[in-house]
């Protein structure tokens, strides 16, 4: 969510009620456009308020001034503002004071202080438009456009805590854990920054929804990010959008703001995506068809193109140089290996030999220069004991694919990718598939490509091919329902007899069954544990040969005290053979939430225990998702109820499925 901060003066003064005004205009113009936030007099006592009212200047995604009466306060917060933030700033005041001579040419909305409720609605639309728009509404920096503003990043400071959080379910490939962190530090003034340490998480999980959803989140708190827009530039080029990746990537060239390894990176990344549409051109031909179709494909010169640029960009990116050199290695070979179809492009054979002897010497060039600096990563990496291993592990590969493209003996090129790839993972060894699998359906370098293989297949036998990929699921069942009536419910809902319990089960059961008629791969379920529905979906799925997961919102026993025991002893026995069967994970310790989140109004551990679960489940990545959902559309006795998991994944768009559990109110008798 959006933070806005209110500069206005306090009480009524000249007449005006500025309390008033904030209650009736301006808090639900907020609300309309879905934006939180207030003014200094809500932070009296928390600390210093001069510290906090700086920061929330500098942070906060919008600042309204309301200029009505020559007041210092507002004008000396306004000042701050306009001189460290370029843009979204709003203005408004009523119309009793003379308006000063500094802020006549800028744009305000006006209101009768005596009715400041009428004009709600257009004060919500300036407010959307301005933060929507980006223009700069700062006085000084229209006067000075090329004045830099602070990075005020430093000044939301994402909590230890949160961090931790986040580190724990990386360290323990929770993405589903990471889905629900990102949603919840959406909440906070440090927000944008929460996303980051998140999104930089999943990337390193390989959790491309979620870090797509991450990174699209951050970038509707700061459009301009360099860092989302690498990210998505990458993750929409892994899912194949090469549309919107090519999108993303513009706006990194077009920003005067990243450095020049960010500029190297994203020219990498164009290139990475001319050399996917390259590849497709000729990906279902064979032979002579394959070879002359990838030799003149415009997409070639275009990666080969933009790969050069991001390296001449920083001379330290050796990724895209080493793209270069791979891309024309496979344009000298074509050239020499198809001599007649080479010369007849141009219309003589001397201008051909011409261009032929420009890309072999550039060719030479460029394999020098990338060895050094390949080298020189190499010795960097040697001097940092505690260096990424990532960085360590696509150093030696690269050095083995620059081995390959120059020609080196078979043999020496295997023991590179064999030392290479010892502890490479899954993706690392597909990526180095790929690329030599663009070699072989050329015919290029064939002993060399069959050196490679020998040793990738080597890979496969020891280790099972794809065998550290996650396989998604084809559809995933969510379920939520109700419980067992605690004693004296009223009204009843689940009653605790057999003819009720019978009734439940077979409502699930059909549900199930209809679900799983719809796929031929792989089901998985995920619920609680209470008594009731929860258990009954779990013993029922485990019935159909369903593989299920258990979520529980506190620790086993004390779950059981609060949401399975007052069903009786049998429940608790079948909980307890749940437990041990299908061992649950769990999600808070205690009721309280962690620190870093009770600031966080009307939310609690079901509410969080609804939305953990979603994630969890949406991060398998299935084709499909439905929510079976055993509930009579009553409203739940306390919030995160089942109603709330029914609005959780309908405002997503996934599919309910609701048995008719009103049915069962009505079997209070056997």
């Amino acid at each position: 969510m959006a933070s806005a901060f209110i500069v206005r003066p306090f009480g009524v003064k000249q007449g005006v009620d500025f309390d008033r005004v904030e209650e009736l205009l301006i808090r639900p113009a907020l609300q309309q456009i879905g934006v939180g936030g207030g003014t200094t007099a809500e932070i009296v006592e928390q600390g210093n308020i001069r510290e906090d009212m700086f920061r929330l200047l500098v942070a906060a995604d919008l600042v309204i001034a309301d200029v009505s009466i020559h007041n210092a306060n507002v004008f000396y917060e306004l000042g701050i503002r306009h001189g460290l933030r370029p843009n979204a700033t709003f203005m408004l005041r009523a119309n009793i004071d003379e308006f000063p001579f500094d802020l006549r040419t800028d744009r305000y909305l006006s209101y009768d202080q005596t009715n400041p409720a009428a004009r709600v609605g257009e004060l919500a639309v300036a407010l959307k438009a301005t933060i929507d728009s980006g223009r700069v509404d700062s006085p000084v920096y229209q006067v000075l456009p090329r004045l830099r503003p602070p990075d005020f990043a430093v000044l939301r400071v994402v909590p230890s805590d949160f961090h931790e959080a986040v580190e724990r379910a990386e360290s323990a490939i929770c993405r589903g854990d990471l889905r629900l962190l990102a949603s919840e530090a959406r909440s906070f003034d440090w927000a944008g920054e929460g996303l980051r340490v998140v999104g930089r998480a999943q990337c390193n999980l390989r959790a491309l929804f979620g870090a797509r959803e991450t990174y699209e989140w951050l970038r509707e708190w700061k459009a301009d990010d360099i860092e989302a827009n690498q990210k998505l530039a990458t993750i929409y080029q892994r899912l194949g959008d090469l549309t919107r990746s090519d999108q993303a990537i513009a706006r990194v060239i077009e920003s005067p703001l990243p450095s020049r390894r960010d500029r190297a990176e994203v020219f990498a990344l164009r290139g990475r995506n001319a050399k996917a549409r390259w590849r497709a051109s000729f990906v279902d031909r064979s032979g002579d068809a394959a070879r002359e179709t990838a030799l003149w494909a415009p997409e070639l010169k275009q990666a080969l193109e933009s790969y050069d640029q991001g390296f001449g960009q920083d001379l330290n990116h050796y990724y895209s140089g080493l793209n270069a050199l791979s891309l024309l290695c496979i344009r000298n070979d074509l050239a020499q290996a198809m001599p007649a179809f080479w010369n007849g492009q141009f219309d003589s054979d001397e201008k051909a030999r011409a261009e032929l002897d420009d890309c072999v010497a550039q060719f030479q060039r460029l394999a020098g220069a990338v060895l050094l600096s390949l080298r020189s990563c190499q010795e960097m990496l040697r001097r940092q004991p505690d260096a990424d291993p990532d960085d360590r592990l696509w150093a030696g590969i690269s050095e083995a694919d620059h081995a390959f493209v120059t020609g080196c003996r078979a043999s020496f090129v295997a023991q590179r990718y064999r030392e290479a790839l010892a502890e490479a993972p899954a993706f690392a060894i597909e990526s180095v598939r790929e690329q030599i699998g663009i070699f072989d359906r050329l015919g290029l370098r064939a002993e060399l490509v069959a050196a490679v293989q020998g040793v990738l297949a080597s890979l496969d036998d020891r280790r099972g091919a794809n065998g550290q990929q996650q396989i998604a699921p084809a559809r995933v069942l969510l379920f939520t329902g109700h419980m067992i009536d605690a004693p004296g419910r009223v009204p009843a809902r689940f009653p605790p007899t057999g003819a009720a319990e019978r009734r439940a089960r077979e409502l699930i059961r059909q549900a199930v069954q209809a679900e799983r008629a719809l796929e031929d791969g792989q089901i998985v379920g995920i619920a609680g544990g209470a008594c009731g529905g929860d258990i009954l979906f779990h013993e029922i799925c485990a019935e159909l040969g369903i593989e299920t997961r258990l979520f529980l919102a506190l620790p086993r026993a004390d779950f059981c005290r609060e949401s399975v025991q007052h069903g009786g002893p049998d429940w608790v026995e079948r909980y307890n053979r749940l437990c041990e069967r299908v061992p649950p994970r769990i999600l808070g310790a205690t009721r309280e939430l962690p620190k870093w989140l009770r600031s966080r109004p009307d939310y609690g551990i079901w509410q969080r225990n609804n939305l953990w679960m979603l994630f969890n489940a949406l991060s398998l990545d299935a084709g499909s998702l439905t929510l079976i959902a055993l509930w009579d559309q009553g409203k739940a006795d306390g919030p995160g109820g089942t109603e709330d998991l029914v609005f959780q994944v309908q405002s997503r768009g996934h599919k309910l499925l609701r048995p008719p559990a009103e049915e069962l109110k009505l079997l209070d008798t056997d």
